[in-house]
């Protein structure tokens, strides 16, 4: 495993503190940034229901099966 030597300010060292004292499941801040930079860097996954409902919206818009907001009334 690489290493990385990082200088950050210092309210983000409080700040990073804070959140691990918040979420005691990261053990150390090196998990937590580990975490963070996998989520930065990593493709977003929509979920299987969220790709349904996308599909879903798709095909009423094709099928004429939505209104305006000025129709909602």
């Amino acid at each position: 495993m690489s290493t990385l030597n990082v200088k950050i300010p210092d309210e983000m060292e409080t700040d990073i503190q804070e959140f691990l004292d918040e979420h005691p499941h990261y053990l150390n801040k090196s998990e937590l940034v580990r975490d963070a930079v996998r989520h930065l860097i990593e493709e977003p996954r929509l979920s299987e229901r969220a790709r349904e409902d996308v599909r879903v919206s798709r095909e009423q818009i094709e099928n004429g099966d939505t209104v305006g907001l000025d129709e909602l009334e």
